[in-house]
């Protein structure tokens, strides 16, 4: 069975001694599916692949929608993890500096790059995401004093950053900036195209997850290549049966991570496989298509809409929002909008007349402040305890 190896290494985790103790290894297909309940459930500790001497970092979700999610990773994963970085058409190298701004408490992209920038001998500037010493504008001038070749953050900090910079007379904030590596949300082609244009810089995107660890940077065409031999991604439909290329279906992703390995875990992400001759880059594995979480698509009269497929509608709006969201409601579906800058002049009446002509959905559309513009260029009072204090 070519993907033995991936069964042997999960069974070093008591977690999978226990959920493949009466299954047949020889029977990849009928292997039961992991779900993230079951890692929320479980012991972290029981989801270890590794003697713990070997353990080099922990991590954990959000929470935001349960019970955190545990991962662990050996020192051997970050020298793996580092790799997705730098076997990518990024290039990394001794002459980046890359400013990183990703939370770091428990969340693992920041790591990803920070180790990558080791490994190759680039410069790294952490300007954590959640931090009240980094507040936007002061990673605009930090941007500024060091001149960072590589921005990396989530793509809606971008767009916020972009603003930031705007606001403060400081579009170009660093002349040196030759790329954006973006992690942590869904890029569409369309929405790369829009950070391109903001920031006048290529776009990479980093897919994976806490609980996966880094999977696939993007390649120049904006596309993930299925090009690793320890990730096994397999397409199936809700029964968990394989599906075929140019199919949609469920994502279940096996890895041989040795913090903690995986097999079959179901992230419930809608991806699709399609032939390497659908991208044109040159490279020759199979390109993995990322359509969002299925608790992110809209269905309206027999249609589904994907988050990929409402980006696409979004980010090729005449005047692209800085800030949106969508609220589905039982008889409506309510686009709320912020437009900043010389772009106010966009109605409602517009907003509504493009989304529907995209999607046939009737939205009614508000505009509404996501983002307290007047705090953007704010720097909230911060200092160390002071132990002496002198006074005249």
């Amino acid at each position: 069975m070519q993907h033995k190896n991936f069964y042997t290494n999960a069974l070093k985790s008591s977690f999978y001694q226990t959920k493949f103790a009466n299954e047949n290894p020889m029977s990849w297909d009928n292997l039961p599916v992991t779900t993230k309940e079951e890692l929320r459930e479980v012991e972290p500790l029981d989801l270890l692949g590794t003697d713990f001497s070997q353990v080099a970092t922990y991590h954990e979700t959000s929470g935001t929608t349960g019970t955190p999610t545990p991962s662990w990773y050996s020192h051997n994963d970050v020298e793996k993890e580092a790799e997705t970085i730098i076997r990518s058409e990024l290039n990394l190298n001794e002459q980046d500096l890359v400013l990183t701004r990703l939370p770091f408490a428990l969340a693992i992209p920041g790591f990803i790059m920070y180790w990558a920038c080791q490994k190759t001998g680039a410069g790294h500037l952490a300007a954590d995401k959640l931090l009240q010493i980094t507040p936007d504008i002061r990673v605009i001038e930090l941007m500024k004093r060091t001149e960072p070749t590589i921005l990396c953050c989530l793509p809606s900090e971008a767009e916020k950053l972009y603003e930031v910079s705007r606001q403060a007379g400081a579009e170009n904030p660093s002349p040196k900036l030759r790329a954006l590596v973006l992690a942590g949300e869904l890029i569409s082609p369309a929405r790369k195209a829009h950070f391109e244009r903001l920031w006048g810089v290529p776009v990479y995107g980093l897919f994976g997850s806490t609980e996966t660890g880094g999977l696939y940077t993007t390649c120049e065409n904006g596309n993930y290549h299925m090009d690793r031999e320890d990730v096994i991604i397999e397409i199936v439909n809700e029964h968990h049966e394989p599906l075929g290329e140019d199919k949609k279906g469920y994502c279940l992703i096996s890895t041989k991570r040795e913090g903690m390995p995986l097999v079959k875990y179901s992230n419930q992400d809608i991806v699709e496989r399609k032939q390497s001759s659908s991208c044109g880059c040159g490279n020759s594995h199979p390109v993995l298509m990322h359509y969002g979480r299925r608790s992110d698509e809209i269905h309206y009269q027999g249609q589904t809409i994907s988050l990929y497929e409402l980006q696409e509608m979004v980010y090729t709006l005449t005047y692209v929002p800085v800030r949106w969201q969508v609220n589905v409601y039982k008889d409506r579906y309510e686009f709320v909008y912020q437009i900043v800058g010389d772009k106010r002049e966009a109605t409602r009446a517009t907003i509504e007349e493009e989304l529907q002509a995209k999607s046939d959905i009737p939205f009614q559309a508000r505009t509404e402040e996501l983002i307290d513009e007047k705090t953007l260029l704010d720097k909230p009072a911060w200092s160390k305890h002071s132990f002496i204090n002198k006074y005249e």
